[in-house]
């Protein structure tokens, strides 16, 4: 199932990419996530070199999802690593989702996220992804509900990301 996500800056591009590149994102999205089945973030790995920003961030949602209630579902099923390597001189991003080992059969998610310069001063954040939940008949049903809390993950980062560009 493909998806794309945009959002506006009211900021100039080079002042959202040093949003992207805070070290302090992970921490910084905590109150935005109330909104989400996200019960915390935590910043893994955050290094920059050679022109690249390569972050992992590790999420664990809440027990249990609404799609899952009524089945026992491990926490550790409800955890996942977001990994993305951020090119300085392209401003694109890609990203992959990486649940626990035991789980991968099940769920995959990877994509792009691009910087650009938008009119009047402004910037614009594109996140474009595919993700695949191999949950039998329900892996429509499960496709969607996935979108919905996707959309609002990605809502919460776009104003952490605010936040963070006008400090």
């Amino acid at each position: 199932m493909h998806f794309e996500i945009t959002h506006e800056f009211d900021v100039p591009l080079d002042a959202l990419e040093l949003a992207v590149l805070s070290p302090d994102i992970g921490l910084m999205m905590a109150p935005f996530l109330a909104a989400t089945s996200v019960a915390s973030v935590e910043t893994i790995e955050h290094v920059i070199a050679n022109g690249e920003l390569r972050r992992v961030l590790r999420y664990q949602a809440n027990a249990p999802l609404a799609m899952f209630r009524g089945y026992d579902v491990a926490r550790e099923a409800l955890s996942w690593e977001e990994r993305c390597v951020y090119r300085l001189s392209s401003y694109v991003a890609s990203w992959s989702v990486f649940p626990r080992e035991q789980f991968r059969k099940y769920f995959s998610a990877s994509g792009t996220c691009r910087l650009e310069a938008a009119p009047e001063g402004r910037a614009r954040r594109t996140v474009e992804g595919d993700i695949e939940i191999k949950a039998g008949v329900l892996s429509s049903l499960a496709g969607r509900m996935a979108l919905v809390e996707i959309r609002k993950i990605y809502d919460a980062e776009a104003e952490t990301l605010r936040r963070l560009s006008t400090l």
